[in-house]
This record gives C-alpha cells, structure tokens and sequence, in this order.
C-alpha cells in the first residue's frame, strides 16, 4: 500500500508539533521540514509524533529555504540520524556522505530535486542514489511538457519491473499532478500531500483530504485502471469529483485523473507511459485530437468533435457525450423538436450539440465571432450560422452558450449583451466555473428559464461512465456530487 506523506510547513515547532496532533487521523507519515522551522527543536518534535517522520532539510539549490553552504544543514541531518527518526531524507548533491552511512538500512531516502527541469540521465541519477545506500530513492522533476512527465513514468515503470530500490518519482506543478496519484503504480512506500489547500511545500501538491478520499491513492496498484480529463488547464474541473465517486461506488478498482498538457503532440508521446485506459477531452483538444484516434464514432466524426477516448490494446476510439450532456438537462424545461436553437460558438462542444439537437428535431443556428467558421461547420452538419455580432437578427427558443467567455479571464464578461435576452427562452450555459455566470443572470433578469453548466457535465459524465466502464452509472450517486459541488460554488461566491 502506498501511504501518503503529509508535508509540513510550519515556522515553528509548536506549529509543528501542533500539527502533528491535528493530521494524525488523515496522515501516515509526515515530512518535517527542518529548513522551515526558525525555533527548531528535533527532540521536541520525536516526542511528540504521532506518525512516521521524514526529517529532511532541503537547500536552496533543490526548493529549500537553508543555503547549500549553511554547515547547519549537515549537523541537523547527523543530528536527526542520532535521535533516530524514522526515516532521513538527504541530498544526493549534498555530499553528506557520512550522514548516509549512519542511516543507511534504517531509513535512509536519497533524493534530487530538479527545480530547472528534467535530469538529462535519470539511469545515472538513481544508479548513484543506490550506490550510495538509499533505501527509498527519490526523484523530483519540474517538467517543461507532459512528455517529460511520460519520460519519468516509464522510468518509474522500469524500476519496478525490474525490482530495484523504491523509488518515489514525482513532477512538480500542474503538468506532474498526476504523478502524485498514481505513485502507487509503481511501488512507491508513499507519495506527497499537503496539510490543506494553500499549505503546499511543493508546487503541485493535493491536499491529503483529497488524496486520501478523492483520489483513494492508498489503493492504487499496478493494476489500478487509471482515466482522466485531458485540456490546458484542468486542474480546476469537476470531473474528478463525479467521476471518482461513481468508480468508487461501483466498486471498481480504478481512477480518475487531471491531465493537464500544453500541446496535444506531447500529450500524445506520453500517452503509452500514462497508461490509461480512457480519457475525456476538453477544450481546446476535441478537433484537433481525431486526426491522433484510430476509430471514430459515426456523430463524432461528422460533427468533428471528441470528447471521449477509449484506450485498448494501443488503440484509440474517440466519441461524443456533450450532445447527450445538452438534450438530457433540456428535456426536463422543454420539447426540442421544431423549435428555434442559437448556439453561440462553432468549436467542439458547439458542434456536438448541434448534432444532437438536429437530430432531435431543432432549427439550429451557429453564431460566431468568426462568421467563415461557423458556416465551414453550419455546413457540414446542415444548420443555419450567422456572426455572433448579429445575434439580434435570429429568433431562439433556447439559447446556448458554448464559448468559453465568462469563465476564467472572462469571468466578468458574457457573449450575449443583456438587452438581447428574451422572455421565456431557455438558455443553457456550459460553463460551469462559476456556477452562476453573468449570462445565466442577464437571461434569468430577461425572463428566461436558465440550466448551468453542471447539470450538462453530469449528463455527459454519466455516459462518459458507461462508455468507459460497460456498467450502468451511479447516477444517484454522481447527483449527489454534483449538488454538493453546487452548493461548494455557492459558498465560495
């Protein structure tokens, strides 16, 4: 079982101390980060554990807070192997070699963080760290592309096939999130937490609520099916939170992860060594990812949109949920068939709901701020299409928003001006962070009868389920996530 670590930052050792007390029911083991406390009392701090410590005392040179010259750090490791505490995490670059050999056997974790980028030789890096008597090696990168990320998996991979010495291998930032869930995979004693979100000692650190009851990385093994949502900036989403619920209540032995990519190619070179078994696609990958899929489902491929990728044998099939994910919520405010649909935007999710839709019976109409845009797909899938700028012109029955445009940057903005909203239309954002959109308010002032973008997200995640898994959705289950997440959004706002 790989066990979560708990990465303490606190000043002092009473904050240390305190804490220790606090997390013990949620940690296995906590890291103490001598280099952080500016009243440091190690035998204080034995006495008073309650779980496993890792002692280290991190330098500059590798994201710490003591020079790499500071004699302190060396004398407060030695000191640390004196008192025996559990386990005493040192620098390979530091040369504390003799501090080495009093641990070795009884604990000893030799590590390298790389906070620039990725070493050139990870073979060479952990053949030293064995040779100098690790127990635990631990390796630390900062990618600069999720294919970095691939590199050190596949590593990892080898190491355990091979049955080396642990090894704990983990990406820093958004780009290696994944990496701390997954630890389990490849043998690692355990992986790195936060206390709480905003208490992190590295970037991209879960916090150990979530990486305990979220994310269950205590039970990840090499066997572990391993999904995820694929986009620029995931870290964000709610698909974790439904889907984890729905695999955990079905019983299955598998998880969902963020998988967070600059670029689709690199996303791509990493694909083998991530090891999954489906992934979801968001924004901006639903296009341009078909020409990477081996197969493509019959309305996917004519509305030229994916959102969900089955992986088998090295083989990829793409499909569409996000028309499902639009008919299911407004189905329960109003009969589709015949009636008049604007749609702003012409990307994937724009396309797939108008196929949808179409299919159903609806007028609709693609509005764009590129107006070519929308009539190359209006064309394709035989709707109307139009300039987004002269939205006034066209009537709508249901009105929906599939530009990006009030979240994020754009939080404070919409696509629509207020004065264009009409009484008694149905608007549909499937935006849903925040929750309650600018657009959503102007259309619910004007008299319309508004659905979130969540209600479109557990729609489509329900079928994204069963695509994935063969097994009917939890969908009581996956409901109740998502109200606990509305009312989450609520407080926060």
């Amino acid at each position: 079982m790989t066990q979560i670590c708990v990465a303490l930052v606190e000043e002092t050792t009473a904050g240390m101390v305190a804490r220790m007390t606090e997390l013990a029911p949620l940690a296995d083991l906590f890291e103490v980060r001598a280099d952080r406390v500016i009243d440091l009392d190690l035998l204080t701090i034995l006495r008073a554990r309650t779980r496993p410590i890792v002692l280290t005392c991190r330098s500059v040179s590798e994201g710490g807070s003591w020079p790499d010259d500071d004699p302190r750090r060396r004398l407060t490791l030695l000191e640390a192997v004196k008192r025996r505490f559990d386990y005493v995490d040192v620098e390979l670059r530091s040369g504390f070699f003799d501090v080495m050999v009093e641990k070795v056997g009884e604990g000893l974790i030799v590590s390298h963080h790389d906070i620039e980028g990725m070493p050139d030789d990870l073979d060479r890096l952990y053949g030293e760290m064995t040779e100098v008597g690790a127990d635990i090696a631990k390796i630390v990168v900062t990618p600069r592309s999720i294919a970095d990320v691939g590199r050190l998996l596949a590593f990892a991979a080898r190491v355990r096939d091979e049955g080396g010495t642990p090894l704990i291998a983990l990406a820093l930032g958004p780009l290696g999130t994944v990496t701390r869930v997954v630890a389990g995979r490849y043998g690692a004693p355990f992986t790195y937490a936060s206390a709480a979100g905003g208490q992190e000692s590295a970037p991209g650190q879960i916090p150990a609520a979530q990486m305990a009851d979220l994310y269950r990385v205590r039970d990840v093994t090499a066997q572990t099916k391993v999904y995820g949502v694929l986009g620029t900036s995931v870290l964000r989403s709610l698909s974790p939170v439904l889907h984890n619920r729905a695999l955990e209540a079905r019983g299955l032995d598998a998880i969902y992860v963020p998988l967070q990519a600059e670029a689709l190619a690199p996303f791509m070179e990493a694909l083998p060594a991530l090891g999954l078994s489906g992934f979801s696609v968001t924004q901006p990958y639903k296009v341009e990812i078909l020409p990477y899929l081996h197969e493509v489902e019959e309305p996917a491929a004519l509305c030229g949109s994916v959102n969900t990728v089955v992986v088998h044998d090295g083989m990829l099939r793409g499909s569409t949920t996000d028309g499902t994910g639009v008919l299911a919520p407004l189905k329960k405010k109003i009969d589709v068939k015949g009636r008049n649909v604007v749609i702003l935007g012409a990307g994937g999710a724009a396309r797939a709901a108008a196929l949808a839709l179409i299919r159903k019976g609806a007028h609709v109409t693609l509005l764009a701020r590129d107006a070519d845009k929308a009539e190359e797909v209006a064309a394709v899938l035989g709707c109307g299409a139009g300039a987004l700028h002269e939205a006034s012109m066209y009537p709508w029955d249901i009105l929906i928003n599939a530009t990006p445009v009030g979240s994020g940057p754009t939080i404070q903005q919409t696509p629509l001006p207020a004065e264009l909203h009409r009484v008694g239309a149905v608007v549909l954002d499937m935006i849903y962070d925040p929750l309650e959109t600018r657009f959503l308010r102007e259309a619910r002032a004007a008299g319309g009868k508004t659905i979130d973008g969540l209600q479109m997200l557990l729609a489509q995640a329900v079928a994204q389920f069963e695509t994935w898994t063969g097994q009917e959705a939890p969908v009581d289950t996956m409901k109740s996530a998502a109200l606990f997440l509305a009312q989450s959004q609520e407080e926060e706002s």
